[in-house]
């Protein structure tokens, strides 16, 4: 089966970040493919390099990157989302962690169209 994720919670609260790395991990795991793992919301601070995660906590930007690099996944940021939360529209490369995109919704939506599943993470 071919999945799109779409991640609405950022990567420092809650817990659906990490439980859609997680599921993104096993499908791949499991021979399915990922489509797409679309950031919008809050979620879009996943892809922000500049920010540091607790040394008592997951780093799931890293991770997340780290799985871009190894499974070939494709992590888009939403363009919109970006600029309400201070990314930009068109941020600055190294403002980015490395595997992440930034694009509109009509990527989503076309992710989607070629999967058999959306599956949907946030707090």
């Amino acid at each position: 089966m071919r999945y799109t994720l779409l991640v609405l919670s950022p990567p420092d609260h809650g817990y659906s970040n990490g439980h859609a790395l997680d599921f993104a991990r096993n499908l791949l795991a499991s021979g399915h493919e990922l489509a797409c793992v679309f950031f919008f919301d809050a979620g879009v601070l996943t892809g922000l390099a500049t920010a540091e995660a607790p040394q008592d906590e997951r780093n799931l930007r890293a991770e997340w990157s780290a799985l871009a690099q190894e499974q070939n996944a494709r992590l888009v940021l939403c363009v919109a989302s970006a600029a309400r939360f201070g990314l930009g529209e068109s941020p600055a490369p190294d403002t980015l962690q490395s595997g992440f995109a930034v694009a509109g919704l009509g990527d989503l939506a076309e992710a989607r169209g070629t999967s058999n599943r959306l599956l949907t993470f946030g707090d």
